[in-house]
């Protein structure tokens, strides 16, 4: 297994490598126990040249407030909707078309095609019917013939 070195790892943590050469150390760190302690050693070496930090609660407190800050935003942002978006819009233009469509007579029309299609259905016997009604003629018929004949 080839071990990657300490000035590459330095390089790695700095982020001055290629992504792909970035991805391939990223897969190494997950199968080598002693590369991964390397790349510890050069974090820790990259964060002593990080300047310190005077101030970390004023830091943390102004941080606080940016985020607050965003959320305010988002927040009134999200309350501005376009009345088209409104739910109560919606109910509206349903109820409006209801009315329109009863009193324009759409509906009596809509029963009065269903009720027509239901007798047109009524009067034409059905195929299963006719076949039977035709299978009990021949029966009968062929019943009487061999009464005629008996006698």
């Amino acid at each position: 297994m080839n071990h990657i070195s300490y000035e590459r790892w330095l390089q790695y943590v700095r982020g001055e490598l290629d992504s792909a050469t970035e991805q391939q150390y990223d897969d190494h760190l997950y199968s080598c126990d002693q590369c991964l302690s390397v790349y510890l050693e050069a974090v820790e070496a990259q964060e002593q040249l990080l300047p310190a930090m005077s101030n970390e609660d004023s830091f943390t407190e102004m941080v606080m407030q940016q985020i607050e800050g965003q959320k305010r935003k988002t927040v009134g942002q999200s309350k501005k909707q376009s009345l088209y978006q409104k739910a109560s819009f919606h109910y509206l233009v349903a109820a409006a078309m209801t009315i329109l469509l009863m009193t324009s007579g759409v509906f009596s029309h809509l029963t009065n095609a269903l009720n027509d299609f239901e007798a047109k259905k009524k009067k034409e016997p059905s195929v299963v019917m006719g076949l039977m009604n035709k299978s009990v003629s021949l029966i009968d018929k062929v019943e009487r013939e061999s009464e005629e004949g008996n006698k």
